[in-house]
């Protein structure tokens, strides 16, 4: 982890080299430039259980492995939804031979280990503060989850504040978790759906609520996240960002375990800090570094992957 707040740190002195400061809260994200990539930190493992040390990018093969054999209430009811144009940073799919899709490979080769390992499973997706690209994030890995043989991926939106993961996949999210927290005789297989060449499952936020935390402390939730466990290889989880929404602290005895997607050049150290330190090392898997623009990385595979850069968010 002290490798991560290096390159922060390193980020935060090339921004104010430039005059840019600190940016403010309100401040919309800046749209991904065609060089950035996506890099994980892997945070240390509470001892004695403690993964071995991978690099981005680089290490030993994934090692395959048999699944559990499929029996009949393990069977995954979904439907096919009519779609529109997926959103063009969702490159573990569309370009999935880029250079960023690589990266998001390598966060896969993370993800795999922790459950071949560990047994974790369940993985929630945040962010220090909106607008560091934690849902496009979850969505890459998902996808690229999804690439593996024989894998079963759901990605559940916990976001009812502002849900984005349906404008990002091109679906109409009328109905979703809110629909399924708020009503008693609504069944979950209902909600579950698959968009046609995406891979894996999705339950959407639904119709955002004006009170999420309190829905969100509903015993329905936790029978969803058990099902889910059941039925499922991997669930990433898209959540809201940790600061200053208090929803989050509720998915602590839900998931098993905390990625935190961190934007090079905006995310300030302070928030990033405050919110690893809420979570502990336990619930810390690791960092995601986002539109980080590796230009040795870049320039040594310019070669081999040709001159177009993948975009990235």
């Amino acid at each position: 982890m002290s490798k991560f707040f290096e390159a922060l740190e390193n980020a935060e002195r090339e921004r104010e080299a430039r005059g840019l400061g600190v940016v403010p809260d309100e401040a919309p994200p800046a749209p991904a430039t065609e060089t950035t990539t996506t890099t994980v930190v892997a945070a240390p493992a509470p001892a004695p259980q403690r993964p071995r040390p991978l690099s981005p990018g680089y290490g030993a093969p994934i090692r395959s492995e048999p699944l559990a054999p499929r029996v009949a209430d393990r069977t995954v009811d979904t439907q096919v939804v009519p779609t529109g144009e997926l959103d063009e940073h969702l490159v573990s799919i569309l370009q999935p031979t880029s250079i960023a899709a690589e990266q998001y490979r390598a966060a896969r080769l993370y993800i795999e280990t922790l459950r071949r390992e560990r047994g974790i499973s369940v993985i929630a997706v945040s962010s220090a503060r909106p607008g560091d690209g934690k849902t496009v994030t979850a969505l890459n890995l998902a996808g690229t989850l999804a690439q593996g043989t024989d894998s079963r991926v759901a990605l559940i939106e916990i976001d009812m504040r502002r849900p984005t993961v349906a404008q990002n996949l091109g679906i109409s999210n009328a109905r979703g978790l809110s629909t399924y927290l708020l009503g008693e005789s609504i069944d979950v297989d209902s909600l579950l759906e698959r968009r046609p060449g995406l891979g894996f499952t999705v339950l959407l936020a639904g119709p955002p609520v004006t009170m999420p935390y309190e829905l969100l402390k509903s015993p329905r939730l936790r029978d969803l996240f058990a099902t889910l466990r059941t039925r499922f290889d991997h669930v990433i989880v898209d959540t809201p960002p940790m600061l200053p929404f208090p929803d989050v602290g509720i998915l602590r005895d839900l998931v098993d375990g905390f990625l935190i997607v961190v934007r090079a050049q905006r995310t300030p150290r302070e928030p990033v800090q405050e919110a690893l330190a809420a979570l502990g090392p336990n619930l810390t898997l690791g960092v995601i570094f986002n539109d980080f623009i590796d230009e040795a990385r870049l320039a040594a595979t310019a070669g081999y992957y040709g001159s177009s850069r993948a975009r990235s968010r």
